[in-house]
């Protein structure tokens, strides 16, 4: 249960430093750029548990399996947060378009 919660909040911290570095900037879509963020959270996290725990051996892999509830959850907050972001958008361009 530990390894979950640990997953899930490495996960998001290494999310939100690559949406604020690199896709909030790169992405014009709000959509693409939450997703995107999360999935190289995700790999980044999987990355350096496989070479943090080799202890001098090859790299491990399992900690995909480790870090995937953290993708699964952390991406539909990510995705339920792009849609508003999105229809928000949209909104402000539709008002936009009437002045």
């Amino acid at each position: 249960m530990g390894q979950v919660v640990g997953g899930i909040l490495a996960v998001y911290i290494l999310q939100l430093i690559w949406e604020k570095l690199v896709f909030m900037r790169l992405a014009n879509d709000p959509m693409k750029g939450k997703l995107f963020s999360t999935v190289a959270g995700y790999l980044t996290a999987v990355v350096l548990f496989g070479f943090g725990s080799a202890d001098g051996g090859a790299w491990r892999p399992d900690g995909a399996l480790i870090y995937l509830p953290g993708l699964l959850i952390i991406g539909v907050f990510a995705w339920r947060r792009a849609k508003v972001l999105r229809e928000e958008a949209s909104k402000q361009t539709r008002i936009d378009a009437f002045d």
